[in-house]
C-alpha cells in the first residue's frame, strides 16, 4: 500500500510543529486548584516560560506544593518528593 507523498509531508510537518509546541508547553501540577494570585506569582517567578498555553492540573497525591514541567525540564517542589527523599536518607543511614 502506497501512501500519498503529500499526506506524508503534511503529517511530518504537523508532528514537527506538535513536538515544538510540546517542548515549550508549561504544565503545573498542584494538590489543589491554584488561585489567580498564585498563578500570577508563578508567572513573575518564571517569566521566561510561555504561560499563555499553560495547563494547570490537580493531583492530590502530591500532598502539597507544585510540580512544573516545561518540555523535559521538571521542577518538583512537592511534599511527596521531599518525603520520599527523606525516606531514602533515613533508609541509607541505617
Amino acid at each position: 500500500m502506497r501512501i500519498n507523498p503529500r499526506l506524508k509531508d503534511d503529517l511530518r510537518k504537523y508532528l514537527i510543529d506538535k513536538m515544538r509546541s510540546e517542548k515549550n508547553a508549561v504544565k503545573v501540577i498542584s494538590s489543589y486548584n491554584l488561585g489567580n494570585e498564585e498563578k500570577q506569582l508563578l508567572k513573575k517567578t518564571f517569566p521566561h516560560y510561555n504561560w499563555q498555553t499553560a495547563k494547570f492540573i490537580i493531583d492530590p497525591s502530591i500532598i502539597a506544593g507544585i510540580i512544573i514541567t516545561v518540555g523535559s525540564q521538571v521542577i518538583d517542589l512537592s511534599i511527596k518528593v521531599s518525603l520520599s527523599n527523606l525516606q531514602n536518607i533515613v533508609y541509607e543511614s541505617n
